[in-house]
């Protein structure tokens, strides 16, 4: 009688402990960028790569960088993923954020399209020519960097603002002559013009990455950052085994076209890492666009030094996972 009340004892105080260990876990939310950019979060979520000291790692599904950056900096989410260009514009504002690692690059995500009926044969034909761009964001960093190549500038060519998906639009309509977009949209308007539309090839002149992010408190939770990127590393482990596969996890996700992921995909590099690409990237974009005027808040000013652009990386979590991963050295 005696051995078995001990032994409800022992039960009741099992089930104390484990329901206890329940409430104190807590749930990690991530604000994740709905693009096959975001593929290594879409498999790791599939296969099962977090590890449980990331307790429930939960999506919040936003449509850009920018919005998944306001969702990290008001609180409502721990962690977000987010663009070299929005590290870069948020550092003129001295916002206390970091990336902890870039998870893919691609060199081939914006892209120059021209109606063929204009007969820009090449990026010098561009001068006099109406071009279709979505301003203060790294489409016209791109374009203004295209440009730079053949000694023109923005004043060389007429500049029409619209909104991203607006774009193809314009392009249907004659309104402009060429257009600087990004993915989908890039795609969207090939598939729509078809042979009457010049895709050129820009190719490795310019690169992004997505990062995970978070604010500088956030960033003391070292042992989520750390399962965070585990997961991370796992899957894009995963993407260079089983692309297929990959892939179909990315297509259901984001419910496009299969043609659509077989079209970004050669372009990206899905590697866990942080090194001096990332730095330099930061460091010029967020110069330009001070130097551009596209950030008109009083507080805003570019970081003084090239050290300085290093507060906005941080490689703890990433060094205790695989020194080897961070080529950044401070």
């Amino acid at each position: 009688m005696v051995i078995a009340a001990l032994g409800c004892v022992f039960i009741l105080l099992l089930k104390y402990i484990d329901n206890n260990n329940v409430t104190q876990q807590h749930s990690v939310n991530v604000a994740v960028s709905l693009t096959p950019l975001s593929a290594p979060f879409y498999v790791a979520k599939a296969i099962d790569a977090f590890d449980k000291q990331c307790n429930s790692v939960n999506f919040v599904d936003v449509v850009g960088g920018k919005r998944a950056f306001d969702l990290v900096s008001s609180g409502h989410v721990e962690y977000a993923t987010s663009s070299d260009s929005v590290i870069a514009y948020q550092s003129l504002h001295h916002t206390p954020l970091v990336t902890h690692a870039m998870f893919v690059q691609s060199d081939n995500d914006i892209k120059l399209l021209s109606n063929k009926a204009a007969y820009i044969r090449d990026i010098k034909h561009l001068a006099g020519k109406k071009v279709g761009v979505t301003l203060g964001t790294a489409g016209e960093y791109f374009l203004t960097a295209l440009l730079a190549l053949e000694g023109l500038t923005l004043e060389d060519i007429m500049v029409k603002n619209y909104l991203p998906d607006d774009l193809h639009s314009a392009m249907l309509a004659e309104q402009v002559d060429a257009i600087v977009s990004w993915e989908p949209y890039a795609f969207q308007t090939i598939q729509i013009m078809g042979e009457d539309i010049k895709l050129h090839q820009t190719k490795n002149l310019n690169s992004l990455s997505f990062n995970l992010i978070s604010t500088n408190r956030q960033a003391e939770d070292i042992t989520t950052t750390r399962c965070l990127l585990a997961g991370l590393i796992k899957a894009t482990e995963f993407i260079a085994i089983q692309p297929k596969k990959a892939k179909a996890i990315v297509k259901n996700k984001l419910n496009v076209e299969q043609a659509f992921i077989d079209w970004v995909w050669r372009d990206y590099i899905f590697k866990v890492g942080l090194d001096n690409s990332l730095l330099l990237s930061i460091e010029a974009q967020a110069m330009w666009a001070f130097e551009q005027h596209l950030l008109s808040s009083k507080d805003t000013e570019p970081l003084t030094a090239h050290n300085q652009y290093k507060s906005y990386i941080d490689v703890r979590a990433l060094s205790q996972i695989n020194p080897q991963l961070v080529n950044i050295y401070f």
